[in-house]
């Protein structure tokens, strides 16, 4: 059996923690992206004997084109997985985000799923968006469950996470804020869309309506952060949908209106 792993302050691999100064990517398609996008970041990558020989020749292959140690340990991997079917994993130490100022960003106001953050993270990138910022309280961004669902393109991506909106725009001032919500006064087709701006999405929870562009548009009362000098409120933007549907995942909205916002900035 090989010696256990160790974390970068020392001691075997615990489980993961948000402290924790690094996070996990688990599965091959996550390490793969770890690997390729963030490959000074990766420290170890682990190895079950139960994945597929191609699949762990390959994985070795990217691990070594990166200058990063691989090895089999069944027990840490079986230890740490949610799921048998995951045979490896990469531990990925964090870093410092800043938002680009010139990019196009999207913001997610206290989205609580991670598997949504996860599924709107692979889109954005899809759709190449780079920058997101996530307003509080929000999902831990390296978390392993958002890792996963992202299917590891979050190491492809730079997040930030603000304590309020209010924080968020203040900082990126000159960015034009396009809220979606299910009764926006724009139909998403009739927007044209000039950088740098923002498409902005309203708490998960939240029912659709006037009450996501209250919470936009006011300041925080609780926040220090001076009012940000901005020369207009969000416009709202409505996604043209059946009515028997209240509204949409956070998850499919995102990947529309990134879809819509790329081809219209291209």
């Amino acid at each position: 059996m090989a010696d256990a792993p160790v974390s970068p302050a020392g001691g075997r691999l615990p489980p993961y923690r948000a402290e924790l100064p690094f996070t996990y990517a688990f599965g091959r398609f996550a390490v793969l992206e770890a690997l390729t996008h963030r490959p000074d970041d990766v420290t170890a990558v682990l190895w079950h004997a139960r994945l597929p020989d191609t699949e762990r020749e390959r994985l070795l292959a990217a691990a070594a084109r990166a200058g990063v140690a691989a090895r089999r340990d069944d027990a840490t991997v079986a230890r740490l997985r949610r799921k048998e079917s995951v045979h490896c994993l990469a531990v990925v130490a964090k870093r410092e985000e800043r938002l680009a100022e010139a990019a196009d960003h999207v913001a997610l106001v206290r989205p609580s799923h991670p598997g949504n953050v996860g599924s709107a993270i692979r889109s954005l990138v899809a759709f190449g968006f780079g920058d997101l910022a996530l307003v509080a309280p929000a999902v831990d961004a390296w978390g392993p469950y958002v890792v996963r669902a992202s299917v590891g393109l979050r190491f492809a991506v730079r997040c930030q996470a603000f304590a309020s909106l209010e924080a968020y725009r203040a900082r990126y001032p000159r960015h034009a804020a396009y809220l979606f919500d299910a009764g926006g006064e724009l139909e998403l087709e009739e927007v044209e869309f000039r950088s740098p701006f923002t498409l902005l999405f309203g708490p998960e929870w939240q029912a659709p309506g006037a009450a996501d562009a209250a919470v936009a548009a006011a300041p925080d009362p609780r926040s220090t952060v001076a009012p940000a000098p901005v020369s207009a409120p969000p416009r709202t933007v409505r996604i043209e949908q059946d009515n028997r549907v209240e509204s949409l995942n956070l998850a499919i909205s995102v990947s529309i209106a990134a879809y819509r916002a790329s081809r219209a900035r291209r």
